[in-house]
């Protein structure tokens, strides 16, 4: 009775264990959406001086430098009329002269991630370029992307070992119980089963609450998690065999 029960326990352990694993993985992939989502607002706008003739060569230019993706390019012409569609209240309070009073920009966006000696790096090559004026982005901006960066960083490397250091304890498990006597290995891989059937279960009584609740549980490149999960819920079931 004693036996069984203990069993009962460690099976819905392994099931809560890979739920609670499956929840943390999905908010890494929302915090990494949120991430990529901030990567494409990071702009960088170039303002050309005005007695520059030919803007389009400055964008030329800096599309050479080849580490920044170069965007929209809008000319001095047509930068006054840009800036009113989107922000109208320019025409109420504007007055004659300020549609020539606007300088040629182009958008330019960073082709990795913008850590301090990458954006020194930019800006310093192209503050280089003739007919640049002023660089102007949302320091704040890059400053928060630079930070969940880092998290995302410490939290993919501390994944990283506790999966390694799972694997090769239950690679050192496996190997010590099936040497112990002949008919251990069937024994394992019975195991190796019933804790595979324990982790998915729990990963299915999550899902089917998420979709009960109406909670966004991640999909897409998450898939792969959740195998991964379950896999190493089976591999510490093993680990923790008595």
């Amino acid at each position: 009775m004693n036996k069984t029960l203990s069993k009962i326990i460690k099976f819905a352990a392994l099931g809560i264990f890979c739920a609670f694993g499956v929840l943390l993985a999905n908010y890494y992939y929302q915090f990494k959406d949120s991430a990529d989502k901030l990567f494409s607002e990071l702009a960088i706008t170039v303002f050309m001086d005005k007695a520059c003739k030919d803007g389009a060569e400055v964008r030329g230019a800096i599309e050479k430098l080849g580490f920044v993706r170069v965007g929209e390019y809008v000319p001095s012409d047509q930068a006054y009329a840009k800036a009113a569609e989107k922000n109208p209240f320019l025409k109420e309070i504007s007055v004659p002269g300020d549609a020539g009073a606007f300088q040629s920009y182009v958008k330019i966006f960073p082709s990795q991630a913008p850590d301090d000696p990458y954006l020194a790096s930019v800006l310093d090559a192209v503050s280089r370029i003739e007919g640049v004026d002023e660089i102007v982005f949302d320091s704040k901006l890059f400053k928060k992307y630079a930070d969940m960066e880092n998290v995302l960083y410490f939290y993919g490397i501390a994944s990283a070992v506790f999966v390694l250091a799972v694997f090769m304890l239950f690679i050192m498990r496996s190997i010590i119980f099936a040497v112990e006597k002949e008919e251990n290995t069937r024994k394992l891989v019975a195991n190796i089963a019933a804790y595979l059937a324990a982790a998915s279960a729990g990963f299915l009584g999550l899902w089917s609450a998420c979709v009960f609740m109406q909670f966004p549980l991640f999909i897409g490149r998450g898939q792969a998690a959740v195998f991964m999960i379950i896999m190493l819920t089976a591999a510490l079931g093993v680990v923790f065999k008595n």
